[in-house]
């Protein structure tokens, strides 16, 4: 087998992952409350806010639909506009939709929602991308590495955003999480510069 099949010795793969999962860990965390707050909880929050069950189920559906659409699109815009840029443009419009949602109310809150599921559910495409281009000798490692942290991450994220919401009440749970959002979009900055894209004749 070639080199690029056979792949690196995980210890060896790992020290070259490492430069580039280290701020993903802290992405994906700054990332990981507003995707559980808003994929989770929003129906329980849209209701505590006294929306009927209908509107709360449905908003849920619009959302996650315009992400569908988000992650056809999120790939395809960051390989022309660059990663860094796709992933930056989300995590700073991503928590002023929340803001701006959290202070609307009615049908008024559906497009915001459509804005919100194309936005910041795009960007999942993205990071793998740039996780697999940046190790093409060792992608499934890379790949599962990535999906590991993401999946524990977000676990601990449903049980936070939860125990701030049973406490303190789901409006100050997701204005935190919006917050914290924005707070790691400096991190976007440690992640390497979009590689070249050759171009065939």
């Amino acid at each position: 087998p070639t080199a690029q099949e056979a792949g690196l010795p995980w210890r060896s793969a790992w020290q070259r992952m490492r430069p580039i999962m280290l701020p993903l860990v802290g992405i994906i965390s700054a990332r990981a409350l507003m995707m559980s707050a808003l994929t989770t909880f929003l129906p329980t929050f849209l209701t505590d806010e006294g929306a009927d069950l209908w509107f709360a189920g449905a908003s849920l559906t619009v959302l996650e639909a315009a992400g569908v659409i988000g992650a056809l699109f999120g790939g395809s815009m960051s390989d022309r506009l660059g990663r860094r840029l796709v992933l930056a443009s989300s995590f700073g419009i991503t928590p002023l939709l929340v803001f701006a949602f959290l202070g609307s109310g009615g049908w008024v809150m559906l497009p915001l929602l459509l804005a919100l599921g194309f936005i910041f559910l795009n960007t999942t495409p993205v990071i793998m991308a740039l996780v697999q281009e940046n190790f093409p000798e060792s992608r499934a490692l890379a790949n599962g590495v990535y999906m590991a942290i993401s999946f524990i991450v977000r676990s601990g994220a449903v049980v936070t955003v939860g125990a701030l919401g049973d406490l303190f009440g789901l409006r100050l749970a997701f204005t935190v999480s919006a917050t914290l959002m924005l707070v790691g979009l400096p991190l976007i900055l440690l992640l390497p510069r979009d590689r070249p894209k050759i171009i065939s004749a």
